[in-house]
């Protein structure tokens, strides 16, 4: 048997990151112990001691449907990890009566339904709870059978912590990659070779179409040598300023580039600490409904807008002039009435102001 514990302690770690080995490491529990299925369930992470938030739940030998709806009641997950031993495997009537269990919701909605009537079970270092089940034609875990689950117990519970947060982690980057791809300011992420790391969507277009942004080979350039030194520059200085960055076609691109901070543990750090963050915006794309929405909030006129959207995209006075059609006299007239509404003193702090509606 001690070879087989090492082979399932290998998968079960090897399972934090490889959902295949995570299946096989936990098939590999159950055949050890001869159950027909094996459960694994863990609440969120919350300071509530009744969770409401969506437990995390594993299985092997039980349909997904099964497994899915353990993840439906998260207040009786929390219960059943408050009754159960810790770090130690027992009979399910030692620890919960099956007149206890019976009460709990989760009894009819998920655990009945598995089929299991024998079960060894016990709650994790991190809560939740394990259980190896039998069928009712099956006889009862023996003191040996929970001794080999409670030896394993450890290296599950371990695997089950990371899996929960690397979980969480990947809920948190979903959530945030979604909410750049809702900014119309294009977001790309350099490393400190400047490879890119992420984009949003508008970042995205920025680097698929000549002319604008070029990523060959594998490295952020601009459309030719002297915007190519120039972009380099604005991200080895990385000091937020706008930078404009001329392109065969169109307007120049405004661009900000952001230091990202260090990390502590350069080990564990993949991406330096010269990275960068660069904001992009494109003066022919149509005005971003956050800038649009600030204008008319302040009661703006169109023409005050326009000279807005110029004036964030990175060109001063002289080019809101000549790209109007109108004097400059006209444009510092237009910007002193906005300076007036929106409450700033300066060009600067009307950029902030509506860089801080669009990010």
């Amino acid at each position: 048997m001690g070879v087989a514990v090492s082979r399932i302690r290998y998968l079960v770690m090897q399972g934090v990151l490889d959902s295949a080995a995570w299946n096989e490491g936990l098939s590999a529990i159950a055949r050890a112990v001869r159950a027909d299925h094996l459960v694994a369930v863990l609440p969120q992470e919350t300071d509530d001691p009744y969770p409401r938030v969506t437990p995390l739940a594993w299985g092997s030998g039980v349909a997904d449907e099964n497994i899915r709806a353990l993840a439906g009641y998260p207040a009786d997950v929390a219960v059943l990890s408050r009754l159960l031993p810790k770090g130690r495997m027992v009979a399910q009537d030692e620890a919960v009566p099956l007149a206890v269990l019976c009460r709990l919701a989760v009894f009819e909605g998920a655990i009945r339904p598995m089929g299991g009537h024998h079960a060894a079970v016990a709650c994790t270092t991190s809560g939740g709870f394990v259980a190896a089940c039998r069928s009712r034609s099956g006889r009862p875990f023996s003191d040996d059978e929970k001794a080999v689950l409670t030896h394993l117990l450890p290296t599950l519970t371990s695997a089950l912590s990371l899996k929960r947060h690397i979980r969480l982690l990947e809920d948190k980057i979903t959530t945030l990659e979604a909410t750049l791809d809702e900014l119309s300011t294009g977001v790309i992420f350099l490393d400190a070779h400047q490879q890119v790391l992420h984009a949003n969507q508008v970042g995205e277009q920025f680097l698929a179409h000549s002319g604008k942004l070029l990523t060959q080979p594998a490295m952020l350039w601009g459309a030719g040598d002297i915007e190519s030194q120039r972009l380099a520059r604005t991200i080895d200085e990385s000091s937020g300023a706008i930078t404009l960055i001329r392109r065969e076609t169109s307007r120049p691109l405004a661009v900000r580039a952001i230091r990202m901070p260090a990390m502590t543990d350069r080990a564990i750090s993949t991406l330096g600490a010269t990275a960068t963050i660069l904001f992009i915006d494109d003066p022919d794309r149509p005005a971003p409904a956050g800038i649009s929405g600030l204008c008319h909030a302040f009661g703006l006129t169109p023409r005050e807008t326009d000279i807005i959207v110029l004036l964030v995209a990175g060109e001063g006075p002289t080019d809101i002039a000549a790209r109007l059609g109108i004097s400059i006299g006209n444009v510092r007239g237009h910007l002193n009435r906005i300076f007036s509404k929106t409450g700033t003193g300066s060009q600067a702090q009307l950029v902030a102001l509506c860089l801080s509606a669009v990010h």
